[in-house]
């Protein structure tokens, strides 16, 4: 009897080494996960003309839905006019064929990829620097760098 009590007590001291023998792991995430980015109504109007717009390989309902759903990669976006617009919008004309999106650090290279291969971009181009900074209205910041990505359907 008194072995038996001697392996229970042995079973039940080996449970506990264990148990304190285990380590928390803390896992942090490696990307900050951010509050999720509110659509100005400004840059809603936009995403609406864009969605509006089709023409050639430029499918303007599938850019816009797509630029909403990935919103965290960009901070802005425009399909401007051209002055074609004005003659043809009574018609029911929008002619615009160059997107220009206003990356999020970090999503530059892959807009551009995403651009060309998901929605067949003919061209794209980055417009950088002091050029980027006039289009932006603003001037370049030490540390800080300004890049537009311009996508082009022919």
């Amino acid at each position: 009897m008194i072995a038996a009590y001697f392996v229970i007590e042995f079973r039940l001291w080996q449970r506990s080494k264990k148990r304190n023998d285990i380590k928390p792991e803390f896992i942090i995430s490696p990307v900050p996960q951010l509050p999720e980015k509110r659509i100005s109504e400004a840059q809603q109007i936009q995403l609406d003309i864009i969605a509006k717009t089709n023409f050639n390989f430029f499918n303007g309902r599938r850019i816009a839905e797509w630029l909403k759903e990935n919103h965290r990669m960009w901070r802005a976006v425009l399909l401007p006019l051209d002055f074609t617009s004005l003659r043809d919008m009574d018609d029911g004309h929008w002619h615009a064929d160059t997107l220009y999106i206003y990356p999020e650090d970090g999503w530059q290279f892959k807009l551009e990829e995403i651009m060309k291969e998901q929605f067949g971009a003919d061209e794209t181009r980055w417009v950088s620097g002091a050029q980027a900074a006039d289009m932006l209205g603003t001037t370049e910041v030490e540390d800080k760098s300004y890049v537009i990505l311009e996508a082009w359907w022919d």
